[in-house]
């Protein structure tokens, strides 16, 4: 059981989309503003091409809950979440220019010739067909490497769901409406650190998926030590 519970703390960061503002878009498809939330939309694309990305503008420290509504309005594709997403040595995702141009596909955010770092989470996972792939995993970047995996309680169109994620080092959990969906601890650093800070984003891919996200937030969390050095918590 890896489950901890984080209380939210201090609000650092909130959207009420009264506009696009604070998101960068990248790849292909559209996002646009849309009762009190906004709507992303990608069309015309497929697994591991280019998909439509939203970043949200501002860094985000470690010890975090990101929590949204989110309503899939379609089959065919697939929603990643991207957390503590930066370079390799600290350039910021959005305006640092000696990073690698990037066109949206997938291989630019894993990929080590990209330089970036993260976790990615893929959930609400359709394949081509229609039919729901019951997975959800977590992936560390770069590499894609898979650090956990777990059900997927998103298999419903037309539907908001509630999502919370937290974020404590390498400690990451997944909530749906308030049940665990699953979670995982990272605590290989080998090769790389564990990504800390950065930016929080969403990716869409399919041949047309649509999701609208409402009610977006940050919370600072306490860290728990006791996740990291007890044995009931294993790899």
């Amino acid at each position: 059981d890896l489950t901890i519970f984080y209380e939210n703390h201090q609000l650092l960061f909130s959207d009420s989309f009264e506009n696009t503002d604070n998101w960068f878009h990248e790849g292909v498809g559209k996002i646009n503003q849309l009762n009190g939330g906004i709507n992303l939309h990608c069309f015309g694309s497929s697994m591991g091409d280019k998909g439509c990305m939203a970043f949200f503008n501002y860094d985000l420290p470690d010890q975090i809950s990101i929590e949204y509504d989110i309503n899939v309005k379609s089959h065919g594709g697939m929603v990643l979440n991207y957390i503590a997403i930066r370079g390799l040595n600290g350039e910021d995702l959005i305006t640092d220019k000696t990073l690698e141009p990037r066109t949206g596909i997938m291989r630019n955010y894993f990929g080590l010739k990209w330089g970036l770092q993260s976790y990615h989470l893929s959930y609400s996972r359709f394949g081509d067909d229609g039919s729901h792939t019951q997975s959800s995993n977590w992936r560390r970047n770069p590499g894609m490497i898979l650090v956990g995996h777990g059900n997927d309680p998103v298999m419903q169109i037309n539907r908001e769901y509630h999502i919370r994620l937290t974020k404590d080092k390498g400690h990451l959990q997944f909530f749906v409406d308030g049940i665990l969906g699953h979670a995982m601890i990272d605590r290989d650093t080998s090769e790389y650190p564990i990504p800390d800070i950065g930016k929080f984003g969403f990716r869409l891919i399919g041949t047309d998926v649509q999701a609208e996200i409402k009610n977006f937030k940050v919370f600072q969390i306490q860290h728990n030590p006791d996740v990291f050095i007890s044995k009931r918590f294993k790899t």
